[in-house]
């Protein structure tokens, strides 16, 4: 493959589709499927989202932010074990 050009796989997704929305308190269970939320903090009246898509954000009641990649990084690192999901199939030891 010549250098500057695309092999056609798809590479994980970095600041690029990861945004902060900031809006009235909402239950981050409610967006729609293809936004995955990262981190959520809410206040009592308030929420603030990290979230991963591939799509545009449409919902007026969010404010969309940028979000530099420390951010990103530290919101991955601090996820409860518990949200982690590993869809990749598990290992097995054959004899």
């Amino acid at each position: 493959m010549e250098p500057g050009r695309s092999s056609g796989a798809r590479h994980p997704c970095t600041a690029g589709c990861h945004h902060r929305l900031t809006g009235p308190r909402r239950d981050p269970d409610t967006l729609p499927a293809g936004q995955h939320v990262v981190a959520a903090s809410h206040t009592d009246r308030q929420t603030t989202l990290l979230v991963r898509t591939d799509t545009a954000v449409h919902d007026p009641t969010w404010t969309v932010g940028p979000l530099g990649l420390e951010d990103i990084v530290l919101a991955y690192m601090t996820r409860p074990a518990d949200a982690v999901r590993d869809t990749r199939p598990a290992l097995e030891v054959l004899r």
